[in-house]
């Protein structure tokens, strides 16, 4: 929805800055982004009035117009069928770069020399009407900048509403908005209306079939009107909005939808058919022609307000077209009406289109403000287009909808927002939204019909906090009350996750959580995976037991595009067969593929193996603050045989890593290497983790030794690794494996593993005979635990 800054300007009576009033509203909940028309096409495009007119000597379709700008006489040629002498037009002068930047020159047509150019609205980018040039009012000042005198320096707000704010989707519901916000009193525009003395319930009666689908259904005659444009400042307005003009009929109709909120339609009445509306259900095998030529069949699904024999329009969607106005047109029957949002929803879609009307009728409009909106339009016809009102409205009002009254406890205000905010703001702030609020110990708030989404004390508490301003409210230090609701762990554990993994150097991939059947069972062994009822194509026939599908379908797709270097992840659900519902246990899918790291000019890139995995996931633990993986040896499907691992933290079995069997892999028509690991979200929430402190960078130096030693091929090298740290105690500040070595001289069987140990204290500096202490001590502990030895 489009609305131009001076209009909210006009009706709320702040005249906030364009940024300030973007700012509050976007603060309150009210999200509108400013944009402006771009001066370029108007400059040198001024006010001028044709003082003279002939027909041009040469050319019978032309005219030769003196124009004159206040600043002299311009002789131009125009071929516009409505020129007249003592208009005031748009005169864009030698030098002016109109649409489509095209500038205006000096030039000569067929003999007649011409210094300029009478603009059209399409010429000024405008609009898309090309029928004539553009007319200016006789008070329009000669020589006055174009884009000046149309205010087309006004900024316009776009906003996007949200479903649960139909208030808001209009001028003055936006209005009331910042005037609560400004702390000022909102007034509702007054609407004069005089009204002559024919009677209208004379000319038409209402009646309703469907009390559900239209509570309230009100019209209005206005009798002796004459169709014409619109003027100037009118049409700019709805042009602001994003509505086309058409003619000063429509043009209200839509303008007071807009400024109201409340949608309205105009019949011709004369060819309305009968004086009697009805208003009903589409009947089965019913056609209906709309007002932009389609003809459709209906059914029970449309409503329908009919002459009492046939349909003249879709209620709250689109008029018909034996009844619309035309230039003829003299009499109109205006119709304001209340409608069900999900009767006008049924409506739109068995139709095939929405509305800006439709649009707000199905989040809901103001039943009791039907008869407001009419007399507004009313009024406006009368002034506009001559028109007289004649006297009474014929209001039906099948079932009435009263304002709701509910009870604020202002204890439970502040309990709720934790901010002691003053009870006369709490008054104040909900009158000014439109509520009547009775004041006590408590309030007892009554809810105007045209906010359908306030209907508990809670939502009365979010209206004061949004207007009070969520910045203002201040920030809390522990998390308590009866209303504290804790975020559960498995909230939170996808973005610790995501921040590890792309830590680590990871990219992130997103499965559909799909698959196809056979390439399915060939890599997880499953032969009834859980199929999709009506699958897109042969690629989507069932839901994903693995996550490895979808990551090697990610580097199938990769590797066609020449991306063969890959660290990818992803976080998903696969979906096995339970005993009654589905299992849908969410997983961490990495794998790894090409080369480790990128080109670096120092060395070759090195291939990544499973290794670079197995620290992948060393990396993922330490990110939770949990122990390091054990790896144990399985056979598991996708994976090469022999060399695949089962992944376990703390006695727990975690998932599952290893090599791509290459058969499964060559599915996707991937041939290379790839490493992979499949890891149970669920069981890494069950390890819990430390929570870390910031721990200050340690001021004392370190001290680094290397040690070697020749122990069992079968002794892991983590069990070295942990026997290392465990001795050496809290002086042990990191330890690392540099090297692996077997063969000669290292004897058969056996294996030289070398470790970077680096000693620290975090109270004083290490002395050497200390440090050769507990180097000593884990020395004593490999020999004992391993029977090592060191190599020399």
């Amino acid at each position: 929805m489009k609305l131009p800054h001076s209009w909210l300007c006009e009706l709320s009576g702040v005249n906030w800055s364009v940024e300030e009033m973007e700012k509050r509203l976007t603060g309150s909940g009210t999200a509108g982004v400013a944009e402006r028309i771009d001066p370029a096409h108007f400059a040198h495009v001024v006010v001028g009035r044709i003082v003279k007119l002939d027909r041009h000597p040469n050319a019978d379709k032309l005219l030769v117009a003196d124009v004159e700008s206040g600043r002299g006489t311009h002789t131009v040629i125009c071929g516009a069928p409505n020129c007249a002498v003592g208009q005031k037009v748009a005169l864009a002068v030698p030098g002016a770069v109109l649409k489509g930047e095209f500038e205006i020159k000096e030039i000569t047509m067929r003999g007649v020399r011409s210094a300029g150019m009478i603009c059209a609205e399409d010429e000024l980018g405008l609009s898309d009407d090309h029928s004539g040039i553009m007319v200016f009012d006789d008070e329009a000042l000669l020589g006055t900048p174009v884009f000046e005198y149309l205010g087309l320096d006004d900024a316009v707000f776009s906003f996007e509403i949200t479903p649960n704010r139909p208030d808001c989707l209009s001028a003055i519901g936006v209005a009331r908005e910042i005037s609560v916000l400004a702390g000022k009193e909102f007034r509702r525009p007054s609407v004069t209306l005089r009204e002559g003395g024919a009677k209208a319930s004379a000319y038409v009666k209402v009646a309703i079939d469907d009390a559900d689908a239209c509570p309230r259904y009100a019209a209005r005659i206005i009798d002796n009107i004459t169709i014409a444009p619109s003027p100037w400042w009118l049409r700019k307005r709805l042009r602001d909005c994003g509505v086309r003009p058409i003619n000063n009929i429509v043009d209200i109709t839509n303008y007071v939808m807009l400024e109201t909120g409340h949608p309205l339609h105009a019949f011709d009445y004369h060819r309305f058919g009968s004086k009697e509306v009805v208003v009903r259900r589409g009947r089965p095998g019913e056609k209906f022609a709309t007002l932009d030529g389609k003809e459709h069949t209906l059914d029970e699904t449309v409503l329908l307000i009919t002459n009492g024999k046939e349909g003249v329009a879709a209620a709250g969607v689109m008029g018909g077209l034996n009844s619309e106005v035309e230039d003829a047109t003299r009499t109109i029957l205006l119709e304001a009406a209340y409608f069900d949002p999900l009767a006008i929803r049924r409506s739109a879609r068995k139709l095939g289109f929405s509305s800006e009307s439709s649009y707000r009728f199905e989040r809901g409009v103001d039943p009791n403000g039907v008869i407001a909106a009419a007399d507004r339009a009313a009024s406006l016809m009368a002034q506009l287009a001559g028109g007289e009102v004649l006297a009474g409205v014929v209001d039906t009002y099948a079932k009435k909808i009263s304002p709701k009254t509910i009870l604020l406890r202002l204890d439970q205000v502040e309990r709720v927002l934790g901010a002691d905010i003053p009870t006369s703001f709490v008054e104040k702030t909900l009158r000014g939204l439109g509520m009547d609020v009775a004041a006590g110990e408590n309030l007892s708030v009554t809810v105007p019909t045209f906010r359908p989404d306030v209907t508990r004390e809670i939502d009365l508490v979010e209206e004061v906090a949004r207007i009070y301003g969520l910045d203002k409210i201040p920030n809390v230090t522990t998390n308590s009350g009866p209303l504290f609701t804790p975020i559960h762990r498995r909230e939170t554990v996808k973005e610790d996750l995501r921040r590890i993994m792309t830590g680590l150097g990871f990219d992130e991939t997103l499965g559909s959580g799909m698959a196809h059947q056979g390439r399915m069972e060939k890599i997880d062994g499953v032969t009834a995976p859980i199929p999709v009822s009506n699958p897109l194509s042969d690629e989507f026939t069932v839901m994903r037991t693995r996550l490895l599908y979808s990551l090697l379908l990610s580097t199938g797709n990769n590797v066609r595009h020449r991306n063969v270097d890959m660290k990818i992840f992803e976080i998903g659900r696969v979906y096995h067969r339970g005993d009654a519902w589905p299992d849908e246990p969410v997983m961490l899918g990495i794998l790894i593929t090409g080369k480790a790291e990128g080109a670096y000019w120092r060395r070759p890139p090195q291939s990544a193996d499973l290794f670079d995995l197995k620290g992948a996931l060393e990396g993922l633990a330490e990110g939770l603050g949990i122990d390091a993986p054990v790896l144990k040896p399985a056979k598991i499907p996708g994976y090469s045989s022999g060399t695949a691992f089962e992944v376990y933290i703390g006695g727990r079995r975690i998932g599952s890593m290893g090599p791509v069997d290459r058969t499964a892999a060559r599915l996707f028509d991937v041939k290379q290497d790839c490493f992979a690991a499949e890891i149970m979200v669920g069981e890494l929430i069950a390890l819990g983790g430390e929570s870390r402190e910031f721990r200050l960078p340690p001021r004392y130096p370190a001290s680094a030794r290397d040690i070697a030693v020749v122990v069992d091929q079968n002794v892991p090298a983590a069990k070295i690794f942990e026997a290392i740290t465990g001795a050496g105690g809290e002086l042990v500040e990191s330890v690392a494996l540099f090297d692996l070595f077997t063969g000669e001289p290292v004897p058969a069987g056996k294996k030289s593993l070398a470790y970077s140990i680096t000693y620290r204290s975090r109270e004083k500096t290490l002395a050497d005979d200390e440090v050769d202490q507990v180097h000593q001590r884990i020395v004593d502990r490999l020999q004992a635990a391993f029977g090592a030895r060191l190599r020399e």
